[in-house]
C-alpha cells in the first residue's frame, strides 16, 4: 500500500474518532430525549479519548501536521478528564472543623439472592474501619423469611442505635423490597421521598439530619437501571472475547435498546430531582448509584453546582462498578460547594457488583 493512501485511511479513522470524541464532550449538556445517540458517545468517552491520544502520537511520530486534529479535541476534553482520573491527594481535615464520614454502597441485597454469606464479618469489619456517620445504601432491604441472611442480621445488630430512612418504610401502599435506605448516626428531623417516578425500584429519598447544630439534607438516589438479564450479560461476554459466532445482531440490538431506554428514562428522573434540590432549604450531600458515567446528562443534571467527592479528593482512577460489564464510575458522593471532601476511597466486597464509596466531608 502506498504511504499516501495509508495516511489517508488513517486520517479518515482519525476524523471519525475526533468527531465522536467531540460528541462525547457535549453529551453531558444534551438531553437524550432530544438526541439519544449522543448518550452512547458520552458512555464511550474513555475509549474515544484513548484512541485520539494514539492518533496524536502517530501523527507526531511521522512529523505530520495532521496531529492538530486530535490535539484540538484532546484539549477540549480536559474539562472531563478529572472526572475519570485524578493526580494527587486531596487536603487533610483541618483542626477546628466539623467533619462526618459518608458512605454510599449498592449492596446487591447483601448476597441474599446469590446465597453468599462468606463475607459477613469482612463487611462489618470494613464498616468499622470506615466508621461511617451517614450510610446511603441502594438495593438494601431486610427482605425477611428465607432471604434474611446472616449479614442483614449482623448489620442491624451493629447499627441498632442508628436512625434509618427506608423507602419501604415510607411507602403506605406499595412496599417494594428494593431498599433505598439512609442510615444516620445523627437525629433525623424530617424524611420522605424526593422522587418516586418508578415505584417498583430506582427511587430517591431524603433525610434532614441534625449534625452538631447544623441541618444537612442527605439525599440517596438509585437512578433507572438498564435491567440486563442473563442473555444480555452473555452477549457482552461473547463480544468482549470476540466470539462472533456466539452472538447475533438481534442480541446486540436488544442491549442497545435497553441502554437507549434507560438513558431517556433517567432524563425525567434527574430533572425532577434537580428541581427538588434547587428548592432545598439546607445544604446537600447527595449519594447514589446513578447507573451512568461522569460524561452523561444524568450526572451533569443531578450534579448542578454540587462538587464531586472523587474530583475533589480522589486519587488515580475510580471504578465503582465491577460486574459483568465494562468498568465505569457510576456510584457517587456529591456535596454542597461550601463543604470540603477528603480521603475519597473505594472498597471492593465479593457479594456486590459495586464497590463501597466513602469520604470525609468537613464544613
Amino acid at each position: 500500500m502506498r504511504p499516501g493512501l495509508f495516511f489517508w485511511i488513517v486520517f479518515t479513522f482519525n476524523l471519525i474518532t475526533a468527531i465522536a470524541l467531540g460528541m462525547a464532550i457535549l453529551a453531558p449538556y444534551i438531553s437524550p430525549k432530544s438526541f439519544w445517540p449522543i448518550a452512547f458517545m458520552g458512555l464511550a468517552f474513555p475509549v474515544l479519548l484513548f484512541l485520539n491520544v494514539l492518533f496524536f502520537l502517530f501523527w507526531s511520530f511521522v512529523l505530520d501536521k495532521r496531529f492538530w486534529l486530535s490535539l484540538f479535541v484532546l484539549f477540549l476534553s480536559l474539562v472531563h478528564v478529572p472526572k475519570f482520573f485524578r493526580i494527587g491527594k486531596g487536603s487533610e481535615v483541618t483542626s477546628g472543623t466539623h467533619s462526618i464520614n459518608v458512605l454510599s454502597f449498592n449492596t446487591h441485597y447483601m448476597g441474599a439472592f446469590d446465597r453468599k454469606d462468606q463475607d459477613t464479618s469482612f463487611f462489618i469489619n470494613k464498616l468499622r474501619e470506615i466508621q461511617p456517620d451517614i450510610m446511603c445504601l441502594q438495593e438494601f432491604a431486610n427482605l425477611g423469611g428465607s432471604f434474611e441472611k446472616p449479614m442483614f442480621r449482623q448489620f442491624f445488630k451493629e447499627y441498632k442505635h442508628y436512625k434509618t430512612v427506608n423507602a419501604d418504610g415510607l411507602s403506605q401502599t406499595y412496599p417494594t423490597g428494593y431498599g433505598v435506605c439512609i442510615v444516620s448516626k445523627y437525629p433525623i428531623l424530617k424524611s420522605g421521598y424526593l422522587e418516586q417516578l418508578n415505584q417498583s425500584a430506582n427511587i430517591t429519598v431524603f433525610a434532614d439530619v441534625l449534625i452538631d447544630g447544623k441541618t444537612i439534607r442527605i439525599v440517596n438516589t438509585h437512578l433507572k437501571s438498564i435491567v440486563f438479564e442473563k442473555q444480555d450479560y452473555k452477549t457482552v461476554e461473547y463480544i468482549s472475547k470476540a466470539e462472533s459466532k456466539a452472538y447475533g445482531w438481534m442480541n446486540i440490538k436488544r442491549i442497545l435498546s435497553k441502554l437507549k431506554n434507560a438513558f431517556i428514562l433517567r432524563c425525567t428522573q434527574v430533572e425532577t430531582i434537580r428541581e427538588k434540590l434547587n428548592d432545598s432549604p439546607y445544604p446537600i450531600i447527595l449519594c447514589g448509584d446513578f447507573n451512568d458515567s461522569p460524561t452523561s446528562y444524568a450526572y451533569q443534571t443531578i450534579k448542578g453546582n454540587l462538587l464531586d467527592a472523587f474530583v475533589e479528593s480522589g486519587e488515580g482512577t475510580s471504578t465503582t462498578y465491577i460486574g459483568n460489564m465494562p468498568s465505569f464510575r457510576i456510584d457517587y458522593i456529591l456535596h454542597d460547594p461550601s463543604f470540603k471532601s477528603h480521603q475519597y476511597k473505594t472498597h471492593a466486597l465479593n457479594f456486590s457488583d459495586h464497590k463501597i464509596v466513602s469520604c470525609t466531608i468537613s464544613y
